[in-house]
């Protein structure tokens, strides 16, 4: 060895706590690159170890070292996920759900597109899975990607489920597969859609009955115990039927675009702060930089996010070596061309960006030294590429750096991507609409002459998808900003016909669009013309029922068949209620339509409803037919599309309506709160500011001594972002009667009042939001002061109950809210009228009751759908006149929800 080197690596040994390059040629005095070079070089050899942190410390290795990059980490689980109580709340609850249910758990599929965090997700499953001891401590989860093998049916067969020796050349011993190695633990299959016919039929075999044969065993079968949990970048509409039976939860990942700000600007804070844990290094990036990241399109979603960020860190790191910057900068002119455009969305969303844009210097700081939450699977959790950096600036001279491909050394898992790029496209939601005429009329005329060239048909959800990527391609082209195809030969060696095909079809777009198409691109045409989507047939199978109620003369008939027409389907059934059909009148046609066609809503009926006026309907068809019966209101057409997708694929009605739940929450968010009685909620009054101190504080200085503070609370919360400010409404409201919120920022949400910061200083103001927090009458002292008056009915109690809650339905429906003594005068106005009924008694008639209907017809039938429930239970009939009287009572006593607010002069 080197006399120098061995001096440097006995000056290590010395020093237990290490040393670093600056130390070595001080205390030796040599150049400081030429200690870099014997230091690398001792490190290639495996006598030292290098730190984490900057600068380099340089150690000699312990015997019990570890690949695992990060010191200060804890083990990911559901808790430390960004949005584990907003966006993932439901996956969560329903990956829970699968690893308790018993007697060891449910086989799972998780469906999410690139980058939306499958992998992870799955070992959080399997992390909850020992620490609720469902599974051992020292259980295995085994993790494979059957996309590796997809060009290799048997050797992929062989990976999973063993081998006998001699099954085939080469085959010189037993082997044991991977569902051996997984026994009493879990075995995470991805891009399980890519398993072949041999492998998936055994694998099916294996869930039903939980044995096995070894690839060459022809007698005898194993048995295993192992929970399979599969992902796949396939929606859940394509995925094969066989395996949607099969494996009983599926379990969908949302993508970045329906993840809120607040939780992508947690993401790219985490991932930051992670590069700084790295770098032991301060990293100060500019607030433009911030936005956007926030905003730009990551078509990986938050896969993409982490590796651009990890490309912009890297940046700054080669400047901090380079130029002497005292800690890493990131500078909006660092970040990519893609990540920049985010920022011409700004003027879009500027309400939304308040919080970030206010108040904030011109650069945020992310400091080492705050836990880090680690998965084992996680690419981008080593020191590569800034060991690699710092490798090169060390051993160069004084007199330059040169250029280093920076996305070379970081994009190593981009193959990934590439792989399921096509896949991914093709479940685009996106519609012709959305795509510029010229280059719908091109993507045509291509696949006309690709169908006479190739003989095979091409649908056009295809082209739909091959659409969007040219659209994409060209934008491309035009910013001369290239992507490679990372597998080219391969797909010129198999795809041969294809690939023929797409070099004409390259030349047709370069002449139409004046551009030139790369070669790589050829290569993504080739993949785009061998898809076949076209000819599949789905089976026969049991679906849901689906009716499309709305008021108005054409109204469902359209929007149903907008959506039958987008999926080439006939499920469904339009029910067009004219606006001068009764909705007792329109109820019987419906129920009389579901009674007539029992058997086929036997498997359940979803209702999609424009308005809450026709939304009882479900609970009144299941108590009268005893089918399962939903309802949701508020339908777009993007609603009905939804639930037709999914009744044709056989989904269960419950599983139909949680998805629209988690897909539409934003749209339809009050149709799946918990159904709660109001008594049993404590009241609460939300007082809310930018930071949830300022402002907040003072106003819940004036709020609180006029409230009973035993009986109603008075909760601070940050406004921070609206639409995240919602979900934390709609969180709360499983636990409180929200009655009033008051603030800096008007929120008109759920009907619930709203006060001005000026409005809680004006006294007025003040006593009318005191008059909402009181309690209306108890039923108790209700009853007992009817009980002498009210003989008709056979339990007071019972049906002083049912008004207080029909009353409050009504309310809820009609948007309006009365005062507490108001309420109670209503349902003591219906006790009576309830009891007038019974005794045959005639009621007084309504004045000018036909303008008043004509005037408040929506009203009125919001009233009469809502006492529904009340006439069947006690077998009355509630006239035209005393539903007018109870709408006229309800709007009179309205109080706004929105107080009027006051400007300073």
């Amino acid at each position: 060895m080197n006399s120098r080197k061995t001096e440097i690596l006995k000056m290590i040994e010395k020093h237990h706590k290490g040393l670093t390059a600056n130390d070595i040629a001080e205390n030796l005095d040599i150049d400081r690159s030429n200690v870099s070079r014997y230091l690398n070089e001792l490190f290639k050899e495996g006598r030292i170890e290098k730190g984490e942190g900057r600068p380099v410390v340089y150690n000699i290795p312990s015997s019990n070292s570890s690949e695992v990059h990060v010191d200060n980490s804890s083990v990911v689980s559901f808790e430390t996920l960004v949005g584990a109580q907003d966006s993932l709340k439901i996956s969560i609850q329903q990956a829970k759900a699968a690893i308790l249910y018993p007697p060891k758990g449910l086989h799972t599929i998780i469906f999410g597109e690139t980058g939306t965090g499958k992998s992870m997700f799955a070992e959080c499953m399997y992390h909850f899975a020992v620490s609720s001891k469902t599974l051992k401590a020292n259980a295995p989860f085994i993790s494979f990607n059957c996309a590796d093998y997809a060009q290799n049916p048997q050797l992929l067969f062989a990976h999973i489920f063993g081998v006998r020796k001699g099954a085939y050349t080469g085959a010189n011993e037993d082997s044991p597969g991977l569902i051996t190695k997984a026994d009493g633990g879990i075995l995470f299959l991805d891009e399980i859609h890519r398993l072949p016919p041999e492998g998936q039929e055994m694998l099916f075999t294996f869930i039903d009955k939980g044995t096995y044969r070894p690839l060459g065993e022809s007698g005898q079968t194993f048995e295993a115990s192992v929970q399979i949990i599969g992902a796949t970048t396939e929606s859940s509409d394509r995925f094969l039927t066989t395996f949607n039976r099969r494996i009983p939860m599926s379990i969908t990942l949302p993508n970045l675009a329906n993840r809120s700000l607040d939780e992508r600007y947690h993401v790219i804070s985490l991932f930051i702060k992670q590069e700084a844990n790295r770098l032991n290094q301060r990293i100060q990036v500019e607030k433009e930089a911030i936005i956007a990241f926030m905003l730009y399109d990551a078509e990986a979603n938050i896969g993409q996010i982490k590796r651009d960020l990890k490309l912009v860190c890297a940046k700054a790191f080669l400047h901090y070596r380079t130029q002497d910057h005292p800690h890493l900068i990131v500078r909006r002119e660092d970040c990519s061309l893609q990540v920049q455009k985010g920022l011409l969305k700004v003027k879009e969303v500027s309400e939304r960006l308040d919080y970030f844009l206010e108040g904030k210097s011109e650069y945020l700081s992310f400091d080492p030294g705050a836990k880090e939450v680690v998965w084992s699977q996680d690419p981008e959790r080593n020191m590569q590429v800034y060991n690699t950096i710092e490798e090169k600036v060390s051993t160069l001279s004084e007199t330059g750096v040169p250029k280093i491909d920076l996305e070379k050394l970081i994009s190593r898992d981009v193959d990934a991507f590439f792989e399921t790029y096509v896949e991914e496209l093709v479940q685009s939601p996106i519609h012709k609409e959305l795509i510029p005429a010229d280059i719908w009329q091109l993507t045509n005329r291509l696949y006309d002459i690709a169908e006479e060239e190739l003989q095979r048909k091409y649908n056009e959800k295809i082209r739909f998808a091959f659409a969007l990527h040219l659209q994409s391609t060209l934008e491309r082209v035009a910013e001369d900003h290239m992507i490679v195809h990372p597998n080219l030969n391969a797909v010129r060696k198999n795809l041969r016909a294809e690939f023929q095909v797409a070099m004409d079809l390259s030349s047709i777009i370069e002449e139409e669009q004046d551009v030139e198409i790369p070669f790589d691109e050829i290569g993504f045409i080739s993949m785009f013309l061998s898809i076949d989507a076209g000819n599949e047939e789905s089976s026969a199978i049991d679906k849901v029922g689906v009716i499309v109620l709305m008021h108005g003369k054409s109204t469902a008939s359209s929007i149903l068949e907008t959506a039958q027409d987008l999926l080439g389907t006939t499920t469904g059934l339009a029910m067009n209620m004219d606006l001068d059909i009764e909705v007792k009148a329109m109820y019987a046609e419906v129920l009389g339509h579901v009674q007539a066609n029992f058997e086929k809503y036997e498997q359940g009926l979803l209702l999609l409803t424009d308005m809450g006026s026709l939304n009882s309907f479900a609970h009144l068809i299941y108590e009268e037919t005893g089918i399962r019966t939903k309802a949701i209101s508020m339908t777009s057409t993007m609603i009905v599309l939804e639930a037709l997708r999914m009744a044709d694929m056989g989904r269960s009605l419950e599983d139909i309506y949680l998805n629209i739940q988690v897909s539409f929450e934003a749209v339809v968010r009050d149709q799946f709160r918990k159904n709660k009685n109001n008594s049993e909620l404590k009241k609460a009054i939300i007082v809310t500011c930018f930071t949830g101190e300022g402002v907040a504080a003072k106003l819940y200085q004036r709020i609180v001594p006029i409230v009973d503070q035993s009986k109603v609370e008075v909760l601070q919360m940050q406004f921070i972002e609206r639409e995240t400010f919602k979900k934390h409404i709609d969180s709360l409201l499983d636990e409180y009667e929200i009655k009033a919120i008051a603030g800096t920022v008007e929120v008109e949400y759920q009907n619930i009042p709203f006060f001005s910061a000026y409005d809680i200083f004006d006294d007025e103001k003040l006593n009318l939001l005191k008059k909402l927090t009181n309690d209306s009458l108890p039923t108790e002292v209700i009853v007992k002061s009817l009980a002498s008056t009210i003989t008709y009915v056979p339990s007071l109690e019972l049906l002083i109950e049912d008004l207080q809650r029909i009353v409050h339905q009504i309310q809820n429906q009609l948007h309006v809210i009365v005062d507490a003594s108001v309420e109670s005068g209503l349902v003591i106005h219906l006790a009576f009228l309830v009891e007038s009924i019974l005794k045959g008694e005639e009621r007084k008639s309504f004045p000018n009751l036909t303008e008043f209907t004509r005037k408040y017809r929506l009203e009125n039938d919001l009233v009469r759908t809502g006492l529904m429930t009340l006439e069947k239970n006690y077998q009355i009939r509630i006239s035209k006149d005393e539903v007018a009287y109870l709408t006229q009572m309800l709007l009179e006593n309205r109080v706004n929800t929105v107080i009027e607010s006051h400007t300073f002069s």
